[in-house]
C-alpha cells in the first residue's frame, strides 16, 4: 500500500475524513470517520481547543484502525459562506520570436504577486485560459510566434482568521495540510462533463450555510460565486413561519418540504402544505435570483443551453428543479451526486464533496507521476499555486 493520503471535508455539523492509498494502482478506502463539530459557526472557528480536538479525534481513530500512524498527506475540502473568487488577466508583450516558457513562468508570478485581499488569505490560483494576441486561447502556447501573450486566472480567498485557525489547528496534531480545495472547485471537476461545460452550464451547490456556483461556457468557467444562505436559512423560515421549534421545523422540511404542490404531495398533513410551500420557496427563489444577477452581468441569463445543475443536501428539496426553472428560465435538473466510485461511500451524500475533493488531489497535484513539463508550483507555508493545463481539458 502506498500514497496513503487523508482528505478532510470541514462542515459546520460535521467533520468527515476519509484515509485513501493506493494498492496495485488502485484507489483503497482505509479508514474512515467523522466528528460532530460544536464549536464552529457559519465557517467561524469559534473554539480553537475545542476544533483542535475534534480533529485529534479523527486522528486518533485513524491511528487506531491502521494500527499506526501512516498518514502522508493531508487535504481539506471547504464550502465556506465567505469564500472570495477573483478573475485576473495579466498580460505581456512578447518580445522574442516565439512564446517561450519563461514568459509562462513570468505571468504566473505576476498573477500570484498581485492577488491579495485586506483580511483574506490565497488558497488557491487556477488557470482559466492563456490568451495569444488579445484572440484565440491556447492549452500550451510555447512556441507559438505571437506579440502580446495573456494569463486568465481564478484567485481563491478564504478569511484569515478560518485560514490561520485551519493550518494551526492541523499543525497541533502533528499534520501539514498539502492543500485547500474548494468544494465547488471539486464538484465541477466531477459533477459537471465536458459536454455542458461546452455548451453552457451554471452548477449550482446548496449547502448548509452558503450557496456555491460556477457558471461554464465553451469549456471554460466564465466566473465563481459564493452566497451565504443555504439549507438551514429554509429551516429557520420554516420555524418561524410555521411557529415550531427549530428541531421539528428541520423535520418538516424533510418529510413533507416542498417548493410546489403537486398532485403526489401529501395533502393529508395537519400543515397547511401550501403555506409551506410558500414560505420554502421564497428563500430558494432569493438564491436563484442572486445567482441570476451574476448571470446578467455576464450577460448569460437565459442564454445557456447546458441549464441550471443542482447539488447539495439543499437541493434534494422536493420539486426544487421546477422552480429552477421558472427563475432562470433553463431547464434544470438535479446532478448526478454518485459519479465518484467508491462503493457505498459514494452514496453516502455527506461524503460527496470529500470524494469530489479526493478526485481532484489525484488528478492535479503532482505524486511525482501525473505532471508533465507543464507543471509549475509555487509553494510557501500553507499555500500553492497549482499550473495544470496540461490536464485540463
Amino acid at each position: 500500500m502506498n500514497d496513503i493520503k487523508a482528505v478532510f471535508d470541514i462542515g459546520n455539523e460535521t467533520i468527515k475524513a476519509v484515509v485513501f492509498g493506493q494498492d496495485n494502482e488502485k484507489d483503497a478506502i482505509l479508514a474512515k470517520h467523522s466528528e460532530p463539530v460544536m464549536w464552529m459557526r457559519k465557517g467561524k472557528i469559534i473554539d480553537a481547543e475545542a476544533f483542535t480536538s475534534t480533529l485529534n479525534k479523527i486522528v486518533d481513530n485513524f491511528i487506531k484502525k491502521l494500527g499506526g500512524d501512516f498518514i502522508e498527506k493531508v487535504y481539506v475540502g471547504v464550502s465556506h459562506p465567505e469564500l472570495l473568487v477573483q478573475r485576473i488577466v495579466e498580460g505581456k508583450r512578447i518580445m522574442t520570436e516565439e512564446v517561450e516558457p519563461a514568459d509562462l513562468d513570468h505571468l504566473s508570478r505576476i498573477v500570484a504577486d498581485i492577488a491579495h485581499v485586506n483580511n483574506y488569505e490565497i488558497i488557491k490560483i487556477v488557470p482559466v485560459a492563456r490568451i495569444v494576441d488579445e484572440d484565440k486561447k491556447e492549452k500550451d502556447p510555447v512556441g507559438l510566434q505571437c506579440k502580446k501573450l495573456e494569463l486568465m486566472a481564478d484567485v481563491f480567498l478564504l478569511p484569515k482568521n478560518f485560514y490561520s485557525g485551519l493550518l494551526d489547528a492541523f499543525d497541533k496534531i502533528g499534520l501539514e495540510i498539502a492543500d485547500i480545495i474548494p468544494n465547488i472547485l471539486a464538484a465541477s471537476e466531477v459533477a459537471i462533463d465536458y459536454d455542458h461545460k461546452d455548451l453552457g452550464t451554471v452548477l449550482v451547490d446548496i449547502g448548509k450555510n452558503q450557496t456555491s456556483y460556477v457558471v461554464y461556457e465553451d469549456g471554460f468557467p466564465l466566473g465563481y460565486g459564493t452566497i451565504p444562505l443555504g439549507g438551514e436559512n429554509v429551516t429557520k423560515d420554516i420555524s418561524i413561519g410555521m411557529q415550531v421549534d427549530i428541531k421539528e421545523a428541520e423535520e418538516i422540511k424533510k418529510t413533507l418540504g416542498t417548493v410546489y404542490v403537486d398532485e403526489n404531495t401529501q395533502l393529508d398533513s395537519p400543515m397547511d402544505v401550501y403555506f409551506l410551500a410558500e414560505i420554502i420557496s421564497a428563500r430558494y427563489e432569493q438564491i436563484f435570483e442572486k445567482i441570476n444577477i451574476h448571470l446578467k452581468s455576464l450577460e448569460r441569463d437565459w442564454r445557456l443551453p447546458g441549464g441550471v445543475l443542482l447539488i447539495g443536501g439543499a437541493s434534494k428539496i422536493k420539486n426544487l428543479e421546477i422552480l429552477s426553472k421558472n427563475t432562470f428560465k433553463l431547464a434544470s435538473f438535479l446532478g448526478r451526486d454518485q459519479i465518484v466510485n467508491f462503493g457505498e461511500l459514494s452514496q453516502n451524500l455527506q461524503f460527496i464533496n470529500l470524494l469530489w475533493c479526493y478526485y481532484w488531489s489525484q488528478k492535479y497535484i503532482d505524486d511525482g507521476r501525473r505532471f508533465g513539463n507543464g507543471f509549475w508550483e509555487i509553494a510557501k507555508i500553507g499555500k500553492k499555486i497549482w499550473w495544470f493545463f496540461k490536464n485540463l481539458f
